[in-house]
């Protein structure tokens, strides 16, 4: 039950980051808050692990720097980006077709089982889960570009998932895998920093509301939780770990009904309930059992 524990906090904590990066969109932009939560993350990882993981073969390496590309870097940029042409909502329920690519790329390149008609209707079901809960006051508003910055993300973490559960096979630390991958991250916001030609406002870092949002993308979103993730890719698989992706839009509408008074509607819990049979049916559990 560990992995699934372990995913399960994951997304309780990933749901409240799009509230929390839409309010330092406020004060940083997309990539200065990628590069700051990243250094906070990487940093607190080198405590944990403070020696530098040797790889076991040069074909590793093009893995861990193809998984800071995709994961630490490539993902959350659009992702930051879309928010900015998007409201969360629309965002949230775009990313979260992650699972459907994930699957896909998992069926034809790690041989995974698990994708099928079940998978695919159980997708079907959280989606629609996901959309009623977020789009419960009207359609949510998004430009051509959000749309595709939110499909790219979608399938950029995907092939991350992939990336992940290839190197969790050849044994590697999981926290010193996630330290290298943050590693790699970090050499690719640095160039996109200076090809941008950014100054980065250090001033914005004294504020509170900022110092205290990068704190908790940093420390627990970033460093903690990708470690957990990839705990859970590791012994779940690529395919079962990304069905709970689906759970973190419905956390998000959760963490706004808890911390901004927002009402707790009936579409909110039938969404939910259809969130909850959807991943249940694309985790292939019925009644308690999982399916064989």
């Amino acid at each position: 039950m560990l992995p699934h524990i372990a995913a399960l906090f994951t997304m309780f904590v990933w749901g409240l980051t799009f509230v929390s990066t839409k309010v330092l969109l406020g004060y940083l932009s997309p990539i200065e808050i990628l590069f700051s939560r990243t250094v906070l993350g990487f940093l607190t990882l080198c405590l944990l692990r403070p020696r530098v993981l040797r790889t076991k073969a040069r074909s590793h390496e093009l893995l861990f720097a193809a998984a800071g590309l995709t994961g630490a870097f490539g993902y959350y940029l659009a992702e930051n980006i879309a928010l900015q042409f998007a409201d969360a909502s629309f965002v949230s329920v775009a990313v979260s077709t992650a699972p459907l690519f994930t699957a896909l790329l998992g069926f034809v390149l790690l041989k995974e089982e698990g994708f099928g008609l079940r998978f695919v209707a159980g997708f079907v079901i959280a989606i629609s889960g996901i959309a009623l809960i977020s789009f419960q006051e009207g359609p949510a508003h998004a430009s051509a570009i959000g749309v595709l910055l939110c499909l790219v993300g979608a399938l950029t973490w995907a092939v991350y998932s992939i990336v992940i559960k290839r190197l969790s096979s050849f044994g590697y630390d999981t926290i010193a895998v996630t330290k290298r991958v943050f590693a790699w991250g970090l050499i690719y916001m640095a160039v996109t920093l200076v090809a941008t030609g950014d100054v980065f406002p250090f001033a914005a870092l004294t504020e509170p509301t900022v110092m205290g949002n990068l704190a908790f993308l940093g420390i627990l979103a970033s460093a903690g939780c990708f470690v957990t993730w990839g705990y859970s890719v590791k012994h779940l698989g690529a395919t079962s770990a990304s069905a709970y992706i689906y759970l973190q839009a419905p956390v998000t509408v959760v963490w706004a009904v808890i911390l901004l008074g927002e009402p707790f509607t009936a579409a909110i819990v039938a969404g939910l309930a259809l969130v909850i049979v959807g991943l249940a049916l694309s985790e292939g559990f019925v009644f308690g059992k999982r399916a064989s």
